[in-house]
């Protein structure tokens, strides 16, 4: 009986310690988690190089405060293991690396301050750079380049023969315009927008930027900065500025109250697109005003005649959202533009007013569909 019980006692003990070492196993499998090393500050070498991008021109310029990201392995996968910006003059480094295995991508904003109305253009690596550390530093310079249209979205305000294969849409009235220049040759920063904007050929071919057609207005004598006697068409210096002529002080002259945009080609560029265009305003009348005459302002170009100059304008497609009324809806698309013009340099405007900086324009535009049809 004492021989059969001790081997009882030994069964039962052996078997507790092999489910307990079962459990603690079971455990430790659960919640184990890998670090992996890849910097060592005194054996690690550097990653380094020169970071560019393709301007509108097509020439590779410094993408300062670019975002460099470095993975483990040969392509993206989980979090980067190290982050750092391209300084001012596009230069990045990335030191203390192990020798191993890594993927190299990078993003840039043009309007980033690292150092989008259009919250600035990017550009990436496509798909990215695959390296192989070993034992010394490495130099792996960056071209980022234009990120492919992935949407097939076909849009125009109208259905002529030549868009038969776009859906009609129409303008919608919560498009906005606004501007800011610099006043009276100082930091000052003078805002604002006209409540007269429109435009009035739209052809969006999503995939296809060489199909895309813009051209749209703004009436001058619309203007608005916030200050009625400012804006005021009768004697307002702003009217004046922007060589608004009037018969009397309740009606300007048309044909110096109208400034327009026309695209002339458009191509891809970064995630957004690039409208080259031309922006035809500003006649002047030899006496510098009709109503009252001002010879003030000292405008030294052509008279009689709209002057139209090249400009270059970003934009981008935001996307379309759903606007439900009751039992309707609509599907609005969105745009956000903007573009620089010098209104001294290029439209001989000397008034005090404005600086000798550029003119910031930016277009917020909303195109809405038929009304219950899907797009």
């Amino acid at each position: 009986m004492k021989k059969m019980n001790v081997y009882r006692i030994m069964s039962i003990t052996m078997m507790v310690a092999l489910m307990f070492s079962l459990t603690y196993c079971k455990k430790e499998t659960e919640t184990q988690t890998v670090t992996v090393t890849v910097h060592d500050t005194l054996k690690g070498k550097a990653i380094s190089g020169l970071v560019t991008y393709p301007d509108y021109t097509g020439t590779a310029a410094q993408a300062k405060g670019a975002v460099i990201n470095l993975y483990v392995g040969s392509s993206v996968s989980g979090s980067p293991v190290a982050t750092t910006f391209a300084d001012a003059n596009g230069s990045y480094s990335l030191p203390y690396l192990l020798p191993g295995s890594y993927f190299l991508t990078a993003k840039y904003n043009t309007e980033n301050t690292n150092y989008r109305y259009v919250n600035g253009v990017n550009f990436i690596t496509d798909p990215g750079y695959a390296i192989t550390m070993g034992s010394s530093n490495i130099t792996q310079n960056i071209e980022l380049v234009n990120q492919a249209a992935v949407g097939t979205l076909k849009i125009a305000l109208d259905t002529i023969t030549a868009n038969q294969s776009y859906r009609k849409v129409s303008w919608e009235i919560h498009s906005k315009l606004d501007f800011a220049f610099p006043d009276h040759e100082g930091g000052a920063i003078l805002p604002g927008g006209f409540n007269v904007f429109e435009v009035t050929e739209f052809v969006f071919n999503e995939a296809d930027p060489s199909a895309i057609k813009i051209d749209g207005y703004v009436l001058l004598s619309s203007v608005n900065t916030f200050e009625p006697v400012r804006d005021a068409l009768a004697g307002g210096c702003v009217r004046k500025t922007l060589c608004v002529d009037t018969l009397d002080e309740f009606t300007a002259v048309p044909e110096t109250d109208t400034a327009t945009f026309r695209s002339t080609s458009v191509e891809k560029y970064g995630d957004g697109y690039l409208a080259h265009g031309i922006l035809k305003s500003f006649y002047k009348h030899p006496t510098g005003g009709i109503y009252p005459a001002d010879t003030t302002l000292g405008f030294t170009g052509p008279f009689n005649a709209m002057i139209e100059k090249p400009v270059d304008m970003y934009f981008v497609y935001e996307g379309k959202t759903k606007w439900i009324s009751g039992a309707n809806y609509n599907w609005a698309f969105i745009f956000e533009g903007q573009f620089k013009f010098n209104p001294k340099a290029d439209y001989y405007i000397s008034s005090s007013h404005i600086g000798a900086g550029d003119v910031t324009v930016n277009l917020h535009v909303q195109m809405k569909g038929a009304t219950n049809t899907e797009y």
